[in-house]
This record gives C-alpha cells, structure tokens and sequence, in this order.
C-alpha cells in the first residue's frame, strides 16, 4: 500500500516539475481524419426495393429498381437476383447506390426478388420484395 502511494507522490512530482520547467505541454487526441470518419457508418448499412413495375405488353417482364444507403460508401457490390417465379436477366446500375435489374416472370403468379448490397467495410444486407405478375 506504501509503494502505491509513493509512486502516485513521484508521478505527480514528476508531472509538476516538468510544468514547472516549460516541459512537454499536454497533447490532445488527434482530429478523425477523413479516412477514419469512413470507417465508422452513422447509420447502419441499408437496401431497399424502391419499385417493381411489370412492363411489356403481352410478356411478363419486370423492373425492380434498389437503392443502397447508410453503412461505409462506397459500395462495393450491388446485386439483384430473382428467387421465386422471377429471372432477372440485366442489371443496370444507375448511381453509386441504385441498381435496376429487368427480368421475366410467370403470369399470374407472385414473384420474389433480392437485392444484396455491400460497402466498403465488408458489411452486407439485403431485402426481398414481392409483387404480383401481370401482363398487359
């Protein structure tokens, strides 16, 4: 117990003498840089189905369009798959974080796609959207 409070005396004698003497001023903790103010999201990493619209008169096909948002842009990978009675075939991107995939489905039965997104971090999501299959 002795030896604890005689370092705590010699530390704070220490830390007075060099004040005393014009000695090491004490530093602050460096500004984030821009390179550390990436790595940390203030938000989550997002995906979201904005719309899928059938198009095509007389042929099933259809347009999904995602948007990616939140997490550590940019985003590396941006993905669109069909899963149940949906194909997508082509996937566009638009911007930095939107995607559209064009695709075909079976007339009157409900389709599912995905939409899988990942940031600059390695952190991954995705969102599943259903809609009806219809022909004009």
């Amino acid at each position: 117990m002795q030896r604890i409070h005689l370092f705590r005396s010699v530390l704070a004698a220490t830390v007075l003498l060099q004040a005393a003497c014009g000695g090491p001023a004490p530093t602050a903790s460096p500004a984030p840089t821009e390179a550390t103010a990436r790595e940390q999201p203030l938000t989550p990493l997002t995906a979201t189905i904005t719309s899928c619209t059938m198009s095509g008169f007389g042929r099933p096909n259809f347009t999904c369009t995602g948007v990616a948002s939140g997490g550590t842009p940019p985003y590396l990978s941006l993905g669109m798959m069909g899963l149940a009675n949906a194909t997508v075939f082509t996937m566009m991107p638009m911007w930095d974080d939107t995607l559209v995939g064009n695709g075909r489905c079976t007339e009157s039965l409900q389709a599912q796609v995905r939409f899988e997104v990942m940031d600059s971090a390695y952190n991954t999501t995705s969102v599943d959207a259903f809609f009806p299959c219809t022909v004009f």
